[in-house]
């Protein structure tokens, strides 16, 4: 099973974008909204990553999504606090947010095949038009 962490600077933008995948894919895929600091602010908190990633340590793959500056740093930060095995089963995706996340969560439901998802997930950095 592949998990999906959402890190922005707004809990609101990490929660809207969970809603959205929760209702394509019906909660087959686990995905947990990492937004804002540990006291509701806007920002970033490694400690709520560190946690995201424990609560996903029964997955096989973890695809972490971020937005901006720091919340890539955090997320960076947040690997080198868990244990090594559990670091390798996480993955810190170059994509779009929104677009990855939603991409991401409905080809987990058909495949656990990581490198068939985030082959899908690339292809959402290419041009919409």
């Amino acid at each position: 099973m592949i998990g999906l962490i959402l890190v922005s600077h707004s809990e609101k933008i990490t929660d809207g974008i969970k809603d959205l995948v929760v209702e394509m894919t019906k909660d087959a895929v686990p995905i947990i909204s990492c937004g804002g600091t540990t006291d509701g602010r806007l920002g970033t908190s490694a400690d709520k990553i560190v946690d995201a990633i424990n609560e996903l340590s029964g997955c096989n793959r973890i695809l972490i999504f971020t937005d901006i500056g720091s919340s890539i740093m955090s997320s960076e930060i947040a690997l080198d606090l868990v244990d090594e095995d559990l670091k390798e089963k996480c993955i810190l995706v170059d994509a779009p947010i929104v677009e990855g996340a939603f991409v991401a969560g409905v080809q987990s439901m058909v495949s656990d095949d990581v490198d068939a998802v985030l082959g899908e997930v690339q292809l959402t950095k290419l041009s919409k038009f």
